[in-house]
Formats: structure tokens, sequence, C-alpha cells
């Protein structure tokens, strides 16, 4: 592991470096998780945009199969 030095902006902000960014496919717009452990920050990928998308995806397709069904074909 490769630690790397970097500064904090005047408003607290921080730069993800490029090469870590790429290693774990972080890409603008994207988001992360940040937690504090230990007296550490820890950053995460988050998937919640994959899970987004794919539920996007399929929304569709699952209210047009919702729709053939109703409560009085149960009983």
């Amino acid at each position: 592991m490769v630690k790397l030095k970097i500064k904090v902006g005047p408003k607290g902000q921080i730069v993800i470096p490029k090469v870590i960014r790429d290693k774990l496919g972080i890409e603008p717009g994207k988001y992360v998780l940040i937690d504090e452990k230990n007296g550490k920050i820890l950053i995460e990928k988050s998937d919640i945009d994959e899970v987004i998308d794919w539920l996007k995806a399929g929304r569709k397709k699952i209210a047009k199969d919702v729709y053939k069904f109703s409560l009085e074909d149960e009983f």
C-alpha cells in the first residue's frame, strides 16, 4: 500500500488522487461513503449508483408485469 500526502483545501475539501479513482472506478458525479473509525477517515466506493441504475432499467418491465395481476386473481 502506498500512502499519498494530499492537502486539505480552504473549505475542508480533499481530492481523491486520480490513480485511486481509476483503480476503484470512481467517476465524476458518483457517490462515495465516508466514515471515521479509530481516528482514521475511511472512504469507500458506493455501489448505490449501480443499484439505482439496475432498478431503473427493470422498473418498466416490472410495472408492465404487475398490471397483469389483480387482487381478484388471488381469491
